[in-house]
Parts: structure tokens; C-alpha cells; sequence
């Protein structure tokens, strides 16, 4: 089948064909939580799902054979739910881009805190909702048709092939070893003609007027996120080979929808004011949640190096004579 979509900014979909003609891609088997012969839709968290790790004053998981740079203790929840509304204002009040007509299976690929799917299964009660996560920090008191599930995304999935209408990942960046597979998993994994939407920041800024100098201390921190992640496998600064990605798996009318993002409220346009606005008070909140592991970890600096550096990019990202903006891809 091909799709009758244009490739033009009108929205951002992935189309799952009838015939699946890509090429098959091993898979990583490491780890599961949960024993996929168990008939249950259901199984209790064993003990050790929640054993987290603490560092430099942050939480973070622990579980499985993975670590992430990203924290999951209760300051990250926040910074993910505000988030989770910039993204809600720059796609309108929207959830997704993507044409759905009544889905019926959705699975969202690190929930995070889950608030997307509590959305989306709000907007389609008649819908099974899933989110899968390697942190249970999602709330217990949820609408009956959602379901979190702790479970690593680049391993085996536990859901059959052909099971989802539509298939939803946004700012997992730093925490995928091989998009190629991930892709693939995802096209294998939707029934025909159903939806796969990523969305992803670009882990780098930009400025129209010179204010963003390339020797300060933001340049210089967006450098060292993108150098870690090449260190560890887990690149960061994928948002521009999302669309790419897509089409290599076997995705047909896959659309780029780019969004700006401004920190701060110095833009004339009031959409842009408003988002520069929530910008300008999660950009702070996200240096140490991005930073904080890779330096120490990664890098080899020491906490009070690390933070000591990480302070002086949150000093200039809280100076309003900064006009600089960021840059969000949907596909």
C-alpha cells in the first residue's frame, strides 16, 4: 500500500502500510520484568522495581541492567508534567498530531509520569490504554481503561504483533541505544494503517541575533550533553533523523512538523510569549535533571565541578537579555 499523504508540514504521522517489507533486525532480549508466558494482563512489581539509586542528591532507577541519566524523584515529575503542558500549547491543546479516528489501542513508550495516557485515555474512553516505563511513578488512581506496565521498550515486547492503532513516544532521547530497532519494533507492532508519533526536542539552542555566544556556559553545557550521550551509546541530538528513521523501518507518509520554542517571553507573538514563558521556568529545572549523571558519570567531573558549571547555565538561562529558542520535532 502507499500512502496518498504529501510529505508537507499539515501534520506529523507515520502510516503502517498493509504489507510489512522490511527487513527483520535482532532484537535485545536482556531483561523483562515480567515472565511473558503468564497469561495475566497483570503482574505485581517485584521488590527490586523500586530499589532506586541516589546520587549527588537525586534519585534515580535503578532496576534492570540499564542505567539512565534522567532522575525519576518527585522535582523531575514536575519538570515532566509542565512539559507535558508546553507541548499540549504548542500542538494547540492537542495530544497527538497524528489522523486517528477512533483508536482503540494505544501504547505509549516511556509514560513517564503518565500523564499523556491518563489524557488520551480521557479523550477515548472506549480505548485500551497502555504505558510502559522502567519507573512505577505513575499514579494509582487512573481511569479503568489505563494501564501501566514496567517494562524496558528496547527489549523483547510483551504485546503480540499487530496489536496497536496507534503507538506514541516523546522526549526519550539519551535513553534509546538503537532507534533503528526501536523503529521497527513499533511498525511491527501496529495493525495495518495504524499510527506511530515521536516527539523529540533538539538538544541544542539557537539565536537569531547573536546573543547566544559560543563560548558561554549554555553552548558549552549543550556540548557536553551531546558528547556524553555519543560516549554511552544513547545519542541525544536525534530530533532531525526522526523522519529518516521512519521511513528506513517501512513507515509510509511520515511528516516533520517543526515547533519553535523561545526561553522566555520576549517574542511579540503571544503563543510564543506564553510557551517562552513556561520555557523560561523548566529550562533551569531540566540542566541538572539532563546534566547532572552525564558529567559525573560520563564525563568525569566531580559533583561540585558538575554543579558549580551547571549553576552558571542557569544563571544565563534566567537572563532576559537572552533570546535564544529551542526546536521540537514531531514526526
Amino acid at each position: 500500500m502507499t500512502s496518498t499523504m504529501p510529505e508537507q508540514d499539515q501534520s506529523s504521522q507515520a502510516l503502517h502500510p498493509y504489507a510489512n517489507t522490511v527487513g527483520e533486525i535482532p532484537v535485545d532480549e536482556e531483561f523483562s520484568i515480567y515472565n511473558e508466558t503468564l497469561p495475566s494482563d497483570t503482574t505485581s512489581l517485584s521488590s527490586s522495581v523500586l530499589n532506586y539509586e541516589y546520587e549527588n542528591g537525586r534519585r534515580y532507577h535503578k532496576y534492570g541492567q540499564v542505567q539512565y541519566s534522567m532522575p525519576n524523584d518527585e522535582a523531575e515529575q514536575d519538570r515532566l508534567d509542565l512539559v507535558h503542558h508546553m507541548v499540549s500549547v504548542m500542538l494547540n491543546g492537542e495530544l497527538f498530531l497524528a489522523p486517528l479516528k477512533n483508536p482503540q489501542t494505544i501504547l505509549d513508550l516511556g509514560t513517564g509520569t503518565g500523564i499523556w495516557a491518563i489524557d488520551i485515555a480521557d479523550q477515548f474512553p472506549s480505548a485500551k490504554v497502555i504505558g510502559n516505563d522502567l519507573s512505577p511513578i505513575q499514579p494509582s488512581w487512573v481511569p479503568p481503561n489505563v494501564e501501566f506496565v514496567v517494562d524496558d521498550f528496547e527489549n523483547t515486547w510483551m504485546h503480540s504483533e499487530d496489536c496497536f492503532d496507534f503507538i506514541h513516544a516523546r522526549t526519550i532521547s539519551g535513553c534509546v541505544h538503537n532507534w533503528g530497532c526501536l523503529m521497527k519494533k513499533a511498525y511491527d507492532h501496529l495493525k495495518p494503517n495504524g499510527y506511530f508519533e515521536c516527539a523529540e526536542f533538539a538538544i541544542d539552542a539557537f539565536s537569531d541575533d547573536g546573543t547566544l555566544k559560543e563560548d558561554s556556559p549554555y553552548r558549552e553545557y549543550i556540548n557536553n550533553l551531546n558528547k556524553a550521550g555519543e560516549m554511552t551509546g544513547r545519542p541525544m541530538n536525534i530530533a532531525t533523523s526522526l523522519k529518516t528513521w521512519m521511513k528506513d523501518a517501512g513507515f509510509e507518509g511520515v511528516v516533520e512538523t517543526v515547533y519553535v520554542i523561545p526561553y522566555g517571553p520576549w517574542p511579540k507573538d503571544q503563543k510564543l510569549k506564553e510557551l517562552g514563558k513556561w520555557q523560561y521556568a523548566q529550562a533551569p529545572e531540566g540542566v541538572e535533571a539532563y546534566g547532572l549523571r552525564l558529567y559525573t558519570q560520563v564525563l568525569g567531573w566531580s559533583e561540585s565541578e558538575a554543579k558549580l558549571h551547571q549553576a552558571l547555565v542557569k544563571k544565563q538561562l534566567s537572563d532576559r537579555s537572552l533570546h535564544i529558542y529551542g526546536k521540537l520535532y514531531v514526526s
